[in-house]
């Protein structure tokens, strides 16, 4: 968020801070232990419970961020139902960005039904993006419980092997067990107890936002159905696809003539050659009539030979 409000991104983990840090201090953190069954509160398992405070506090704060959101969407969604000249299309919500998407593509003759599809496919990827941060601070938080646990139980076994002698005496075993083991357990499982009773909370509240994003969604496409089934994009797809056929056929008809067109251009190329055939033996001919004309014109010369 581009404002310093209680949407604003930093704000969320910041109280989340401040929350679970006030816990601490006031031993209400040890007090949960105790609640949930832990006879002691270790250093350990108070920082664990403490951490996962803090991260159940920013993600519910995170998934709040989006009810104003919501809460808008369906006063325009409820508007647009009742009259949608009342939808501007220069507003950021799903309605107005689908009227905007509506008017472009009947102006220029596309498919209305596959654009307001593909809008509301890139709104549902958005609406999952959106939420990606929040699906892994919930994930997170029962393993900080199990990671609480771990912490838990290794220092009771550190103080556990701390308490026995190197006699190895039962008497001493079982109150090692009384004063170190079962005490440590209980605190070890209420740490992930109480992590996973934060993480379904937090589960639950990111179910009720995400079933309002989706309800939304499916408002805003279920506005424009009515106008979808009205427009006449099937009458007006016989017309034009008679046109179509016409413009087939003249294409058609445009192929055979100029094939005949072939066929005469071979005819004129072959009569072409013949007659230059012709041509070249009229050249020839009156050749070897001019020589004979110039034979004829010339004087003759006679000589007379005696017999004897």
């Amino acid at each position: 968020m581009s404002r310093y409000d209680w949407r604003h991104s930093a704000f969320a983990p910041l109280v989340g801070l401040l929350v679970s840090g006030a816990l601490l201090v006031a031993g209400a953190v040890g007090a949960l232990l105790r609640f949930v069954g832990a006879t002691t509160a270790p250093a350990a398992a108070e920082l664990v419970v403490t951490l996962v405070i803090a991260v159940f506090v920013t993600t519910v704060l995170r998934i709040v961020r989006a009810v104003p959101d919501i809460r808008r969407e369906s006063a325009a969604t409820a508007r647009a139902v009742a009259s949608i000249g009342s939808v501007k299309p220069n507003e950021d919500t799903l309605v107005a960005r689908r009227l905007k998407l509506f008017k472009e593509a009947a102006e220029a003759g596309s498919d209305c039904e596959a654009v307001l599809s593909a809008r509301s496919a890139l709104d549902e990827s958005e609406m999952a993006n959106r939420h990606h941060l929040d699906h892994a601070l919930i994930w997170a938080l029962p393993v900080f419980g199990f990671i609480g646990t771990a912490l838990t139980m290794a220092a009771m076994v550190g103080s556990f092997g701390d308490a026995l002698d190197g006699r190895g005496d039962p008497a001493v075993l079982i109150a090692a067990l009384k004063q170190y083991v079962l005490p440590e357990l209980a605190s070890a499982f209420g740490v992930t107890m109480i992590a996973l009773f934060l993480s379904v909370l937090a589960f639950g509240a990111m179910a009720l936002v995400e079933r309002g994003e989706r309800a939304n969604v499916g408002a805003a496409d279920e506005v424009f159905l009515v106008y979808l089934a009205r427009l006449p994009g099937k009458k007006e797809a016989v017309p034009g696809l008679a046109g179509l056929t016409r413009e087939l056929a003249q294409v058609q008809g445009l192929t055979k003539e100029l094939s005949h067109m072939q066929g005469l251009t071979q005819e004129l190329a072959h009569s072409r050659g013949r007659t230059e055939e012709l041509v070249k033996g009229l050249d020839a001919l009156r050749t070897a009539v001019d020589r004979l004309a110039a034979a004829e014109s010339r004087p003759q010369k006679y000589t007379l030979v005696r017999e004897q």
